[in-house]
């Protein structure tokens, strides 16, 4: 635990308690579904949405429903979806459940329309009216959880980045309708109130200036993120020199080759659109040479200096491996980068591998002792993994 960089689990009071004495990062897509839910639960949507769960099981219990829709969506000529029933626990199907029920309504009325007994499911214009409102609003954050729930990309770095770009979704415009600002208003509100802690913003700014794609454009506490590198600068000059640097030289070339094979990512897309609209214009700069000091914090504060006239690289590379080929020329910082970047920003990756344990101690292999659990969990997240590099 002494090693560890950080924490992140749901924002349960129990797991808050537990890590209190850790630095704690609430899950991100936890964060974002309950501020969602703030939104959602305004009576007029609430109401509306409980309406339209009725109308869709109606369709989706009911085999003659589903086979007179079909129908219907031929002679409409509307794409053949089947409606969506949300989950409770995870916002973005309650957005897919409006979006698809939006693209539908057409089939979906004519159908109940034919039916008196129906009637009762009919949708109604304010309900349509209610519903394009709530599509409105989570359509810009629909890939947001998504794109921060992945294992093999540097997701803490991106949270700032991201609260910016709700913030610019959720800012009020000329001629929104009032229910439209309410709604923007609790999830804006809500989101800034999660992420107020210092410590927490402290964290996240020093992860999203580490990180060569972003540096100080989404930083909002550059002279702090300064001096709270330069008190750590003692602490971390003598591992730096204990390393040796080629075991790090090839894991930056296979990381370097392995990126090369990839397809980027969705979040890397989500990244490179919302770093070209903070910034309108990219910026380059030289690295300017300057004699090595030898004091930690003037060592640093050259490192600073010179990482911040390098050239910011694209959102959609990766900055582990930017780091790798310049650890030679960064050591300090490179050590930090490895310390904050490595924190995941969701907690999905963890709750990938509980579901992974629960499918391999099932009912029928419930004598499976702990070591033995531990090592087919192991295997099972990680054989692939060690394939692939045995083929590179």
């Amino acid at each position: 635990m002494a090693k560890m960089s950080g924490i992140t689990t749901d924002n349960a009071s129990n797991n808050r308690k537990a890590f209190a004495d850790y630095t704690w990062i609430p899950c991100f897509g936890h964060n974002l579904h309950l501020s969602v839910n703030k939104a959602i639960d305004i009576d007029r949507v609430a109401s509306c949405l409980s309406r339209i769960r009725k109308t869709v099981s109606g369709f989706s219990r009911s085999n003659k429903m589903s086979r007179l829709l079909k129908d219907k969506q031929k002679s409409l000529q509307l794409p053949p979806h089947k409606l969506i029933h949300d989950e409770p626990t995870r916002w973005g199907s309650t957005y897919d459940m409006v979006e698809r029920f939006c693209e539908q309504q057409q089939a979906v009325s004519a159908i109940l329309a034919e039916d008196r007994k129906k009637w009762h499911l009919m949708p109604r214009d304010t309900d349509m009216t209610t519903l394009e409102i709530v599509r409105d609003v989570l359509a810009p954050l629909s890939d947001f959880t998504d794109a921060l729930s992945g294992e093999r990309e540097t997701t803490i770095s991106s949270v700032l980045p991201l609260m910016w770009k709700i913030r610019a979704c959720t800012e009020d415009e000329e001629g929104d309708r009032p229910l439209l600002l309410e709604m923007k208003h609790r999830i804006r509100e809500d989101l800034e109130k999660r992420y107020n802690e210092h410590d927490l913003k402290m964290m996240l700014n020093i992860s999203t200036f580490l990180d060569p794609r972003f540096k100080s454009t989404f930083v909002t506490m550059e002279e702090e993120v300064k001096r709270e590198l330069l008190l750590k600068a003692e602490t971390v000059m003598l591992p730096m020199e204990e390393q040796p640097e080629d075991s790090e030289d090839n894991r930056g070339g296979a990381a370097a080759a392995a990126a090369g094979k990839r397809k980027i990512s969705d979040l890397k897309h989500l990244l490179c659109s919302i770093t070209s609209e903070k910034k309108g214009a990219d910026h380059s700069g030289t690295r300017q040479d300057s004699s090595t000091p030898t004091i930690p914090t003037d060592k640093l504060n050259g490192e600073i200096t010179d990482y911040k006239l390098l050239t910011d690289i694209s959102p959609a590379e990766d900055p582990l491996t930017w780091w790798s080929q310049h650890e030679v020329h960064l050591p300090m910082l490179a050590r930090f980068a490895k310390q904050y970047l490595c924190i995941p920003a969701s907690s999905c990756a963890s709750e990938r591998v509980f579901s992974t344990s629960g499918n391999i101690c099932s009912p029928r292999r419930s004598r499976l002792t702990e070591e033995h659990l531990e090592t087919l969990v192991f295997l099972a997240k990680n054989l692939n993994k060690a394939k692939e590099l045995n083929k590179k």
